[in-house]
This record gives C-alpha cells, structure tokens and sequence, in this order.
C-alpha cells in the first residue's frame, strides 16, 4: 500500500515492544484502516495478527473513505463489501478479549476524579489512566485512594477500597465546589455571595509584578527589541 507512512509494521512493533520492555502495563492504543487502496488480504491478515498480539485496550477501526480531491481518491478502490467485511471482521477480533483481565487481584493507587455515567459508581484512573470503578463514597471524591482489583470489563476494572487503608487528598486545596470559580481572593468570594462583584486587579488575582534584576534585564532587552522592529517597519513605510 501507497499511504506515504514513514514506517512500516516492524517499525511499529519495535517501538511498542521497546515501549512495553520498559514501562510495564502500559497502555497502548493505536488506529485502523480498514481497505485503504492496495490493501490486499496479505496486508489485512498482518493487520488482524497484529491485534491479535498486542489486544490493543483501545482500538479506533474505520473504514476509507475517498475523500475528494486527495491522491488516494484517485487509486484504485477497494471494494465496498471488502472494506465492510473486514472491518466486521476486526471489530469482531477486537470485542472477542477483555484487555483489563490479567490486572484482576492486582492492588492499586487511583485517583477518584468524577461519576459514572449511569450514576452508580465514582470514576478513578490508576497511573496508566484506565478507568477504574469504585464505590460511590462522598469522601472519596478527588481524593487518591487504594483499591483491590476484583473485576476487569471491556473498558474497566472495579476496584473495591482497601481496608484501613488511607485516603489522601493529593492538593492542598479542597476540591471547589459546584459552580465556584478558581483564583478569587476571599475579599472577592465574599462580594459575590453578596451580590456585589469586586473588581478584579492584579493583586486581587494573585499576580506579581516584582521583578529582580534578571526579570528587568530580560524586559530591557525585550523593550530594545520590539523598538528596533518599530524602527525597522516605520522606515519601509516611507
């Protein structure tokens, strides 16, 4: 096939194989095309072996399409119900393993961060960013806490907490709550609350306009800068 890539598949395998020889349990998630032009039942079948290898956690599968105008257009298709078949058949291959199941009794630290969709669960990620379900505890809610991995989904894992073990709020700021709005002062929060909004300033907000001798020097130099390129455009123009 004629994509213009840089690389080709044992490109590919080389770096995910560096990739997961050293940093273990990494995620990896890559995208599909299915029935590029050229693409021959050879090159489908090396694709369906390279899923069936690594079982990809996250697996992004399209069909080409021929869009107007681009070089690729222009070559010669492969046949629609080709490119619907192998895509049925990679989406198939790709719901067919549970990529989670080998961390099931695995213990880990996770990030409590949001609530499911359905509302039943709180929502964390462990280092690796994978969605891990846990008990819907209002203490738990952006806080760091250690859970026993018990049952791995398609695109989960459940964890259920650790006992005895300790919660940690990973910022020294509280979570803001519903509605509230980051960097205003006291003075500020309470002028709202009051109905009354205090003008916002530089010191209001935090900003610090002191700088030492570095800062000024690097501010001269900047200044002498955009004044040359004044000078330099004023005198073009005439």
């Amino acid at each position: 096939m004629d994509m213009k890539r840089e690389y080709c598949c044992d490109d590919f395998t080389h770096v995910v194989d560096f990739l997961k020889d050293r940093v273990p349990g990494i995620t990896i998630a890559t995208d599909i095309i299915c029935g590029f032009p050229g693409e021959t039942d050879e090159d489908f079948q090396q694709t369906m072996e390279l899923v069936r290898k690594y079982r990809f956690p996250s697996l992004f599968i399209n069909q080409f399409y021929p869009r107007p105008g681009t070089p690729a257009a222009k070559m010669e298709q492969v046949p629609a119900h080709v490119k619907k078949q192998r895509t049925k058949e990679l989406s198939a291959l790709f719901h067919s393993y549970n990529p989670y199941d080998h961390k099931v009794g695995e213990k880990q630290s996770v990030l409590v961060t949001e609530e499911s969709f359905d509302a039943q669960y709180y929502v964390a990620h462990n280092k690796f960013y994978e969605q891990v379900l846990v008990p819907k505890k209002p203490e738990f809610k952006g806080k760091m806490i250690e859970v026993d991995i018990f049952e791995a989904g398609k695109h989960f894992l459940r964890g259920r907490p650790v006992e005895d073990s300790t919660v940690i709020t990973p910022s020294i700021n509280q979570p803001l709550e519903k509605g509230e709005i980051s960097g205003l002062s006291q003075k500020q929060k309470a002028s709202s609350q009051n109905g009354v909004h205090a003008p916002l300033t530089p010191a209001s907000i935090g900003c610090s306009w002191n700088l030492d001798g570095q800062g000024l020097k690097l501010l001269s130099v900047g200044l002498t800068l955009l004044a040359v390129v004044v000078v330099f455009i004023f005198e073009k123009l005439q």
